[in-house]
């Protein structure tokens, strides 16, 4: 749904941390191309951010941002023994926080734990925006809750609201 509400002159990159095993995320980015709007891949190894194009953590790895010149990148890493969730949304988190400071947005969606709510924290102390699936569209509250409970979250929204709220963020 979210993706689906996503256009293809959206002014950004999407970056996801979806927590899949091996083998599952290629075919879940491949679905999220074929709903429309923003180009999705996989990401294999490291690429530069473009607006307009989400990419894919693969399972079993992690994604961190880098700055290298003026242009940001995206690569693929192995987890770390503090990565307890894997793909690490906190690590995302706090590496873009890191990159991109007050113009990073993070999103924490479905999910069982708690991953993001410390990345969500390096955002907001970085002076960017955290933004979360509301209860009442969340299949698990675990991962948005524990961000809202944290007190790290700008705004809880069902996953509709989400998306226009994302493209609101992106158009300035």
């Amino acid at each position: 749904t979210l993706f689906s509400r996503l256009p293809s002159d959206l002014p950004a990159s999407i970056v996801v941390a979806q927590h899949m095993p091996e083998r599952f995320t290629r075919t879940f980015a491949e679905r999220l191309e074929r709903l429309g709007g923003v180009r999705v891949a996989e990401l294999e190894d490291r690429e530069p951010l473009r607006a307009g194009r989400a990419v894919v953590c693969p399972g079993g790895r992690c994604l961190e941002l880098s700055a290298k010149g003026s242009a940001p990148w995206v690569r693929v890493v192995l987890p770390g023994p503090e990565d307890r969730y894997v793909p690490s949304g906190d690590r995302l988190f706090e590496s873009a926080a890191a990159v991109f400071g007050i113009r990073t947005v993070g999103i924490i969606l479905t999910g069982m734990g708690d991953d993001g709510t410390k990345g969500a924290r390096a955002i907001k102390a970085a002076g960017g925006i955290v933004l979360a699936e509301s209860e009442e569209s969340a299949a698990i509250y675990g991962m948005p809750g524990s961000a809202v409970r944290a007190g790290v979250v700008d705004h809880s929204l069902s996953i509709p609201l989400l998306a226009d709220h994302m493209v609101r963020l992106a158009m300035g």
